[in-house]
């Protein structure tokens, strides 16, 4: 059996992650961030704030995202049309029906039976073991899943042409050495009143801000900023774009795998 123009796919959908990777390591070398401290005019509070020379090409990003995404989609549906086509389904309109079935309920995967009635029997019985709603009898949980968040991020890209990533701050790390004006207000300042501030990644943005009981005469110190890119997946949950990506691509491969083989043995 052909599986040639599959692969292609996962073989494009490859490419443009380890592409993606590249120009976001690239970006981060070219155009390094940083952070400055700003105290405020009434010297009661201080922020820390981001540096950003250049911003990202974010919209970029996200659009290749999207395009490897769909990649790793249509090559599980055309392999279902092609065992279709080999099994001798020659009525177009059926086979441009056809696609790959993710289930998240055994009540869907029921539905979606007729559609998959023009597939020989070991097919079918291939793509019930690794639909989504298996998982649970194995310990895992659906939203786990990743075929379950293939489909969701291929919805989202269709409809939305694009993902669009984040770049998030990971981790800040700051030893800051504040000189109060009086003693007493450097006192009066213990235990220290920090908020974390969660925005865009943008120049000018506030990381951190420290206010103070007493007034500020000086802020020094070290800080370091790891940031990620990220990908917000259609349940809200940020997942790192390159990791994201390449999970979705191992997975897709081994089910692939899976259900090639069966073909070997049906």
């Amino acid at each position: 059996m052909d599986f040639s123009d599959q692969v292609r796919r996962l073989v494009r959908a490859h490419q443009l992650g380890a592409a993606l990777s590249a120009d976001m390591q690239a970006w981060s070398v070219d155009s390094p961030y940083g952070v400055r401290a700003s105290i405020a005019e009434d010297r009661l509070s201080w922020d820390l704030r981001l540096q950003v020379p250049q911003s990202p090409p974010l919209a970029d990003w996200g659009f290749r995202f999207g395009e490897a995404v769909n990649h790793l989609r249509a090559a599980l549906d055309n392999l279902i049309v092609a065992i279709a086509r080999q099994s001798g389904v020659t009525d177009e309109k059926q086979l441009r029906g056809l696609m790959f079935p993710i289930c998240g309920t055994l009540k869907e995967w029921k539905s979606r039976q007729k559609a998959l009635s023009c597939l020989p029997n070991w097919c079918r019985h291939a793509l019930e073991q690794i639909q989504p709603f298996q998982r649970s009898e194995h310990g895992g949980s659906l939203d786990e899943d990743l075929l379950i968040v293939l489909r969701d991020l291929d919805n989202s890209t269709k409809h939305h042409l694009q993902v669009k990533p984040d770049l998030t701050p990971q981790s800040i790390r700051h030893t800051p050495a504040v000189e109060f004006e009086t003693e007493e207000g450097a006192a009066a300042s213990v235990p220290p009143d920090v908020e974390v501030v969660v925005g865009p990644f943008e120049d000018g943005a506030v990381l951190l801000r420290h206010r103070t009981k007493g007034r500020i005469k000086s802020v020094e110190g070290q800080y370091n900023i790891m940031a990620q890119v990220q990908a917000i997946t259609p349940d809200g949950r940020p997942h790192g774009v390159t990791s994201l990506l390449a999970a979705l691509w191992e997975y897709t491969r081994i089910v692939m795998g899976h259900v090639m083989g069966a073909a070997e043995t049906g």
